[in-house]
């Protein structure tokens, strides 16, 4: 195998398990350095891959991505919107859920003002 690809999946293991060990120890200050760690690392590992020519982007690649995010989204309100439902019915019966039913009305609320935002500005750029 390849020195590039181990060195890829290398960062993927030492993250998740860095990620388990700082759930385990409940510690939010751990856990959100290493995703900031995890960030920068696989920022500098693309930007290494680019410069041995190995990551190479066209116009397949960009429509490839932009239809699997459209797809990602519009599945993820969808789950969403039936979670929200959900809480809303069992919130009544258990009002333990009732903070679960506000996150998941606040969530589907902000991405609906996210997206019609991001539409709003790439009309205008592009």
């Amino acid at each position: 195998m390849e020195r590039g690809r181990i060195t890829g999946y290398a960062i993927t293991v030492i993250v998740a398990v860095l990620l388990a060990v700082a759930v385990w120890m409940r510690s939010l200050p751990l856990a959100f350095g290493v995703l900031a760690v995890a960030i920068v690392a696989s920022l500098f590992y693309s930007e290494w891959l680019k410069g041995r020519g190995e990551v190479f982007s066209d116009e397949r690649t960009l429509r490839i991505d932009e239809a699997a995010s459209r797809r990602t989204l519009q599945a993820m309100v969808i789950v969403l919107a039936f979670v929200t439902l959900t809480l809303a019915v069992l919130s009544d019966t258990h009002p333990s859920l009732r903070s679960a039913y506000y996150l998941s009305s606040i969530l589907m609320v902000l991405v609906a003002v996210l997206k019609v935002g991001l539409r709003h500005h790439y009309s205008r750029v592009m």
